[in-house]
């Protein structure tokens, strides 16, 4: 598996929570790292060497001081940060914001999961393209 470091950027504490436990179930070997939003994103990958960088970023789009769509451009504007594949989930799925993010550099902008199931389904989804 390919994504064995991964930076979850959500403001939410009980999405955190749930992604945390989701994906553990998935594969313990996987691990979990998070920031509040986009700022604090930016200061955790700057306190880190480039060895320490997570495989993937997941950052969801409404979240205060930087948003996910704000935050994918200063990833993929910076040298250090844009080889690394960000995908975006989002509670509303517009087909212009899809196109954008994507346009962007996200590598997907997936739906925000409101049962287990769908964070199930939805972590799955993007190990399984770590494959």
């Amino acid at each position: 598996m390919k994504y064995k470091h991964i930076l979850l950027v959500d403001d939410d504490l009980d999405d955190r929570m749930l992604f945390e436990q989701t994906l553990g179930e998935i594969d313990q070997e996987v691990l979990v790292h998070f920031a509040e939003n986009g700022l604090e994103m930016v200061s955790w990958l700057d306190k880190h060497t480039d060895e320490d960088l997570p495989d993937l970023i997941i950052l969801d789009q409404n979240m205060p001081k930087m948003s996910g769509r704000e935050s994918l451009i200063f990833l993929k504007e910076s040298l250090r940060y844009k080889h690394i594949p960000v995908i975006i989930y989002s509670t509303y799925q517009i087909r212009d914001f899809y196109f954008s993010c994507r346009e962007l550099g996200a590598l997907d902008v997936l739906a925000k999961p409101d049962t287990i199931q769908a964070y199930r389904d939805m972590i799955g989804q993007f190990m399984q393209v770590a494959s």
